[in-house]
């Protein structure tokens, strides 16, 4: 196709871009293998405790926003 200016801005040489998909392959490969790896890895406890933490305060917080709108509403309807 056309050309990659991998070398940036050194004045080298354009590599055509076959040979530079050549060289990222290797490259784009290990770097799925490293995310599959990681993945696949258990939530450490404490992090997993300090998720359900955030959990439970998102849900207060709604359900005091479910709360107060329904006052809201009631107040509206008895005036």
């Amino acid at each position: 196709m056309g050309k990659d200016n991998s070398g940036g801005d050194s004045g080298a040489k354009p590599v055509d871009a076959r040979v530079a998909r050549r060289r990222q392959d290797p490259i784009g490969r290990r770097l799925r293998q490293m995310y599959d790896d990681v993945v696949s890895e258990d939530v450490p406890n404490d992090f997993m405790s300090f998720l359900e933490q955030a959990d439970e305060r998102k849900s207060d917080v709604q359900a005091a926003g479910h709360t107060e709108a329904q006052q809201k509403r009631a107040l509206k309807t008895e005036s």
